[in-house]
C-alpha cells in the first residue's frame, strides 16, 4: 500500500489536505516549498520534520512514496514531471497541467514507470457520484438527452492576482472550469465533442466568463457555463426520459437527486465531503494495483484538457 506522502506547497488547499486526511491509513513524511518563510510554520504546525526548499533533495527521500502537488496551476507539469522521472506516484490538484500537449506527455511518462498520476478533481473521488454512474448504467433515467452545468464565483478584478493572470495559467476555464467540464465529461463520457464556446476576456487576455456547447456522436448535449464575475450555484442536471438528476455544491457533493416522470423521487446520499483527500489516496492506491472500475478517471483528465485546449483555440488565446 502506498501510505508515505510528501507535499508541495503550502497554500489553503495543501492545509486542507493535510488536516483533513486520515492519518490512521496515510502518513506525511515530508514537505517542500520554495518559500522556507511559509514552509518552516506549514511543518512545525503539523509535526513534519523533514521539509527542505531544494526540490531535489525532496525527490531523494527514499521513504517518500507519493507527492501530493498543491501549488498555483503554472508549476504543476515540470512538479509532476520531476516527480515521475523520480519514481515517484504523483497526486496532482486541478488543472493539472496547461495543454493536452503536457496531460499526455505525464500520462505516457506514468505508464512507462509504472506509476500512477492522478488529478485531484474532488467530485472524481467521491462515492455519490460512483453510485450515480451506476444508476445511470442501470437506466434509472433512462436515455440520457441533455446535462447542464453552471458554476459562477464573483471574483473582485486585480491583476495581479493569479485568477487574472495568464503567467500564472488564471481565468475561470483553468480554475472553476476544470470542475465544470470534468462533471460533464464524467458523467457523460469521454466522447463528449467541442461544438461552439462564447467568451468574455478580462483586459489581462484571460477567460472571464464562458458559455460552451458540447454534444456526443449520439446526439446527448451538454452545457457548460461558468463565470469569474457572478456567483452562480454549483449545479448539475442531467436529463433522461424517465426524470433527471440534479446534484447541488456538485464539487464535493454527498448528495443527488432524481427526480421521476411520475412525481416520485430518488435521494443518492452517500460519503463526507471532508474525507475526499483520503477517498483519492485510496483511488490511487487501487489503481497502483490494477482496480480500475468504471471510466478510468485518467481518461476524463485528459480529454477535458484536450476540450480546454479546442475551447481556448476557439477564443483565440493560448
Amino acid at each position: 500500500m502506498i501510505k508515505k506522502i510528501g507535499i508541495v506547497g503550502t497554500g489553503d488547499i495543501a492545509k486542507q489536505f493535510v488536516a483533513q486526511l486520515d492519518k490512521n491509513k496515510y502518513e506525511i513524511v515530508s514537505m517542500f516549498n520554495h518559500r522556507e518563510t511559509s514552509l518552516i510554520p506549514f511543518a512545525e504546525e503539523n509535526d513534519v520534520t523533514n521539509y527542505t526548499t531544494d526540490y531535489a533533495n525532496f525527490l531523494d527521500n527514499t521513504e517518500l512514496e507519493c507527492v501530493y502537488i498543491g501549488t498555483p496551476n503554472q508549476t504543476h507539469y515540470h512538479y509532476a514531471k520531476q516527480a515521475l522521472e523520480a519514481g515517484k506516484h504523483v497526486l496532482c490538484e486541478k488543472v493539472m497541467v496547461l495543454s493536452g500537449v503536457q496531460v499526455k506527455e505525464l500520462f505516457d511518462l506514468a505508464k512507462s514507470k509504472n506509476l500512477v498520476l492522478l488529478e485531484a478533481v474532488t467530485l472524481f473521488y467521491m462515492p455519490m457520484y460512483h453510485e450515480v454512474k451506476k444508476l445511470i448504467a442501470a437506466d434509472n433515467l433512462g436515455e440520457i438527452s441533455n446535462a447542464s452545468v453552471i458554476f459562477g464565483s464573483c471574483k473582485e478584478y486585480d491583476p495581479t492576482n493569479r485568477f487574472f493572470s495568464k503567467e500564472l495559467g488564471g481565468g475561470a476555464l483553468f480554475d472553476i472550469g476544470t470542475y465544470a467540464l470534468s462533471a460533464a465529461v464524467y458523467l457523460l463520457g469521454t466522447d463528449l465533442n467541442f461544438v461552439t464556446s462564447d467568451v468574455e476576456l478580462a483586459p489581462t487576455g484571460v477567460d472571464e466568463k464562458s458559455m460552451t456547447l458540447l454534444k456526443t456522436p449520439k446526439g446527448v448535449q451538454a452545457s457548460v457555463m461558468i463565470s469569474f464575475r457572478g456567483k452562480m450555484p454549483k449545479q448539475v442536471v442531467l436529463t433522461g426520459d424517465k426524470g433527471f438528476l440534479k446534484i447541488d455544491d456538485f464539487p464535493r457533493a454527498e448528495e443527488g437527486t432524481i427526480f421521476y416522470n411520475d412525481g416520485q423521487t430518488k435521494v443518492v446520499n452517500l460519503g463526507n465531503g471532508r474525507d475526499v483527500f483520503t477517498y483519492e489516496m485510496d483511488l490511487l492506491n487501487d489503481y497502483a494495483v490494477g482496480k480500475v472500475e468504471g471510466i478510468d478517471i485518467r481518461e476524463v483528465t485528459e480529454h477535458v484538457i484536450s476540450l480546454m485546449d479546442e475551447m481556448r483555440a476557439s477564443w483565440g488565446i493560448n
